[in-house]
């Protein structure tokens, strides 16, 4: 039977001997994806059984504990390839480890340009900062009519990569945002985006972060004024139920990105839709489906060329060239430069995600 070996905070479990490893490189609360990978993968292959190695250990500073993951995760026995980040910062600085050890890196949400920058064996799965930022700004500019955009980013990689590339998309306009606020988590985001809101004088705010911080800015500028338009990036679609608790009535305002939403008239999606409320006993989220094609796209290299972590690694690079995409959840997969994921936009209508379509009504 195949399992999902946990290495806890400094314990680790090593998989049977004979396996090829996939490692992932999450904290506790994101393991979920892969448990309902583990358990769509086959008992065994033509070169033996894949596992999935999950590490969730969470004390220390951000950096430390992914440098410390990424290590435990590249020194175990049989690993041919690892999915993880969780953000762009911790991807940056562990990609070195997995390179130096010649382990393929499959990162499913990390937005950075930079990922691709960074050598031949990290594999970025999600659109860029610069894709989203000119899905943002066409949203912002062409669907919402908007000409005073103030941005409020988390100050990141992942936030100020949007910012910059957003900042580029408007100048092709002839369009420079009113505002641009930094913030760190836990900051008095109050103080800060009424001080902003009066100097500024926005019609459309774009909020960069996670999505508790989002969802609180939602609603400090729906409670100033109501009129502003809200635009978020991928990172608030994640948790709705949290997401509308903290952003209350502005919730129903918010423009939300997202890498994925379910269609249900789609197999493959009915079907891992199916499967992860049986796993988990949730909705999957978007970041979930990503995660899952990512280890699954993993286990397809592993079975067709065998636990060979360089032919794994051509593998991956052929996909859209010598090699048809991988058909994943959240579409097809492929890893050549230029490669646009799909990005959707959001609505929320009495707590339900709506897509907003590309001709609709703003």
């Amino acid at each position: 039977m195949l399992i999902l070996v946990v290495v806890a905070v400094s314990t680790a479990c090593e998989p049977p001997r004979g396996a090829a490893v996939i490692g992932y490189a999450f904290p506790r609360d994101e393991q979920r994806a892969a448990l309902v990978a583990a358990a769509a993968l086959p008992l065994d292959t033509t070169s033996g059984a894949i596992r999935v190695v999950g590490d969730w250990d969470s004390g220390g500073t951000e950096s430390t504990v992914e440098i410390a993951r990424a290590r435990r995760l590249a020194a175990l026995p049989g690993v041919m390839g690892v999915v993880g980040h969780a953000g762009s910062r911790g991807t940056l600085i562990t990609a070195p480890i997995y390179a130096d050890a010649g382990i393929p890196l499959v990162v499913p949400t990390a937005n950075s340009g930079r990922l691709w920058e960074i050598g031949k064996w990290v594999f970025p799965l999600a659109p860029t900062d610069s894709v989203e930022a000119e899905f943002l700004g066409a949203v912002a500019v062409d669907g919402l009519k908007a000409s005073r955009i103030a941005v409020y980013f988390i100050n990141t990689a992942y936030g100020t990569g949007i910012r910059s590339e957003l900042r580029r998309w408007l100048a092709t306009r002839g369009l420079q945002p009113v505002d641009e606020v930094p913030y760190v988590v836990g900051a008095d985001l109050e103080t800060l985006l009424e001080a902003s809101l009066k100097r500024s004088k926005p019609d459309l705010a774009v909020l960069v972060g996670r999505r508790i911080e989002v969802a609180q800015m939602a609603a400090i500028i729906f409670e100033q004024d109501p009129s502003i338009r809200l635009l978020a990036a991928d990172g608030a679609y994640d948790q709705l139920a949290d997401l509308l608790l903290a952003a209350g009535p502005a919730a129903d305002s918010l423009y939300l990105t997202a890498f994925w939403v379910p269609d249900t008239t789609v197999a493959i999606q009915r079907d891992f839709v199916r499967r992860y409320r049986l796993e988990t006993g949730r909705e999957p989220t978007a970041f979930e489906a990503m995660r899952y094609d990512a280890v699954m796209v993993l286990a397809q290299a592993i079975r067709e060329v065998g636990p060979d972590r360089e032919g794994i690694r051509d593998w991956l690079h052929s996909l859209g060239g010598s090699r048809p995409p991988y058909a994943g959840v959240t579409g097809d997969v492929s890893f050549r430069p230029g490669a646009r994921r799909n990005l959707v936009l959001v609505r929320l209508r009495e707590g339900q995600p709506v897509v907003v379509p590309e001709d609709g009504v703003w």
